[in-house]
């Protein structure tokens, strides 16, 4: 048992390599109840590694700053339960890698934020350095207009060789993604919950395709399941990797905001596209603009901001729509510039309505359909 607390790290010692050295203590002891970033770096300051940590007297851990009963307590319970391999291995099985605030890897802009997470949980290839990334970030719930322009505008930033954040939810993140993937760029997300557990769950498919051209990120532990009350934070990382946010679409008390708010904290660009007055989706970005965001129409505007890319040149020419599985293309077949009602629709493919209208829904939101009042659809291409 410790009888003196040492006052600063091993000179001798590099905390990344210590971290590396013994992920299953390093795991252990951030999964203590009540050990976060900061108090991770100043255990580790402390004691010199995390096995060194776990096998203190609470005497001993209550003497580093913001270390009190509560959390001594659970940090020697922690070292006796030992959960870090359990979770080290849960990371091994999805392919992750534990990457410390202290590694050449961990993104330098990330860094430079308050309270940036001492470890993330990366699936794939995190950003370099001097890669510029804006976050596109929106509504769950976005209209046509908007799936569109964060596909677009994503798809024309990846042209011009600057990646796209966001938080791989439905609706506008997932669109962003999207776009920078057509566009052949680097897209990054960021995750609300363990890095092994993709959420949604319909878009394991475009997880697999953001680990091959960026990365999936967390700061939470593998094993930690979507809670809202995680999001907030997962915010701060989108932000906190890019040059810029683009808020989309979103209500004045969308997650969007608070994504927008953290990165004017962390000094960073606030983007946002105007909507239709009329649309409750527009209130937020909005709001942005009337508060001094600056509005945006295309990629063009962002990147002449940021002052990074071919801003000045002709914008990039429109991105194909997405492809279309099987049943989508008989739907597609059977529409046209000329509305065709549901039932009409329906009787035509012979096929159940809800089956019908799960494909109408898939090809809202990949722009090949649009809805009109009365049940109307119409082929947009």
């Amino acid at each position: 048992m410790r009888s003196e607390l040492p006052t600063l790290f091993p000179e001798k010692r590099d905390p990344g390599k210590v971290v590396h050295e013994d992920p299953a203590a390093t795991l252990t002891l951030f999964n203590a109840t009540g050990v976060g970033s900061a108090r991770f770096r100043a255990l580790l300051g402390a004691f010199g590694s995390p096995a060194e940590a776990l096998i203190a007297s609470e005497r001993s851990l209550k003497e580093v700053p913001g270390v009190d009963s509560v959390t001594a307590a659970a940090i020697r319970k922690a070292g006796e339960n030992g959960e870090g391999l359990k979770l080290w291995d849960v990371l091994n099985q999805c392919d992750g890698r534990l990457i410390s605030i202290w590694d050449d890897e961990y993104p330098k802009r990330l860094k430079e934020i308050h309270d940036p997470p001492a470890l993330l949980f990366v699936r794939g290839e995190l950003p370099h350095s001097e890669e510029a990334c804006v976050a596109i970030v929106g509504t769950r719930n976005p209209s046509l207009y908007g799936i569109k322009q964060s596909h677009v505008i994503a798809a024309d930033l990846a042209t011009a060789g600057v990646a796209v954040a966001s938080g791989m939810a439905r609706g506008i993140d997932s669109s962003g993604h999207e776009g920078a993937l057509q566009g052949k760029g680097r897209t990054y997300a960021v995750f609300g919950c363990g890095v092994d557990i993709i959420y949604p769950s319909e878009n394991k498919s475009l997880a697999e395709k953001i680990i091959e051209s960026g990365a999936l990120i967390s700061e939470f532990l593998p094993g930690t399941q979507p809670d809202p009350g995680l999001f907030p934070r997962r915010n701060r990382i989108i932000s906190g990797l890019s040059l810029g946010v683009l808020v989309v679409q979103g209500a004045e008390t969308s997650g969007a905001l608070i994504t927008a708010r953290y990165a004017l904290e962390q000094n960073r660009d606030v983007f946002a596209l105007p909507g239709h007055v009329e649309d409750r989706r527009s209130q937020g970005p909005h709001r942005l603009i009337r508060q001094g965001a600056i509005l945006v129409e295309s990629a063009q505007d962002i990147l002449r901001e940021l002052g990074v890319g071919p801003g000045s040149e002709k914008k990039p020419a429109n991105i194909p729509l997405p492809p279309l599985n099987p049943s989508e293309s008989d739907v597609v077949g059977k529409l046209s510039s000329d509305p065709l009602h549901i039932d009409s629709l329906v009787r035509e493919l012979n096929r159940p309505v809800a089956s019908v209208l799960a494909d109408l829904l898939g090809l809202e939101m990949k722009g090949w359909v649009e809805q009109l009042p009365g049940k109307l659809f119409i082929l947009k291409q």
